[in-house]
């Protein structure tokens, strides 16, 4: 049984290429797991995506609105989590994402009700202020979490194996397919040469 976290930026470029690769390698390989989606947004993490876009050929014309929705689409995956559940919660950010990796342009401020509606929920349901106090202790835990783990870039995978010999396995920027796919054949076992993956022996699921 695997544990996996993975901390993203909500509207990050390379967070849905992450997301969708470890999705991917889950599945090709019928692994049972739980998987966590932890969303963090600060001024590193924005100021890096769009570093990140420019050097894919993207170039965000409103950089406050992009930061405005990535604060938005924080929010509002919190609500979802809260009103719909975790899986529901995944689904929207993971819509948004793909319709935003590869022009971010093309946000609008419909876009996220419009997501929310394709996926069946009521937008005005969850940005309700009534529920704000709950997001606001949601955002608070996802952040300890991150502080915790010592989360320094995003993205980071960390990988906990509940049958292997090690307590997780922390992994940076962006992943190899067949890096992933190895590491979850050989329950964690990681070599010398896969100098992009950390045996992080200190981490421990709370």
């Amino acid at each position: 049984m695997f544990e996996i976290f993975l901390f993203v930026n909500p509207v990050g470029i390379y967070c849905y290429n992450t997301e969708v690769l470890i999705q991917d390698a889950i599945a090709e390989l019928n692994i049972n797991s739980s998987f966590n989606f932890v969303p963090i947004i600060n001024t590193k993490v924005i100021k890096e995506d769009i570093i990140r876009r420019k050097k894919s050929g993207q170039r965000i014309i409103d950089i406050p609105q992009y930061t405005i929705a990535s604060f938005q689409a924080l929010r509002n995956y919190h609500a979802i989590k809260f009103e719909y559940g975790n899986k529901k919660a995944r689904a929207y950010l993971v819509a948004l994402q793909q319709a935003i990796s590869g022009d971010f342009n093309k946000y609008s401020e419909q876009l996220p009700r419009k997501v929310a509606q394709d996926l069946n929920l009521n937008f005005d349901r969850i940005t309700d202020r009534r529920i704000a106090p709950y997001v606001d202790n949601s955002i608070r835990q996802d952040k300890e979490l991150a502080h915790q783990f010592n989360v320094c870039n995003i993205p980071t995978t960390i990988i906990f194996n509940e049958s292997g010999n090690y307590s997780g396995v922390m992994l940076e920027g962006i992943l190899a397919h067949d890096k992933l796919i190895r590491l979850f054949k050989n329950t964690g076992c990681i070599t010398r040469e896969d100098k992009d993956y950390y045996p992080a022996k200190h981490l421990r699921l709370i």
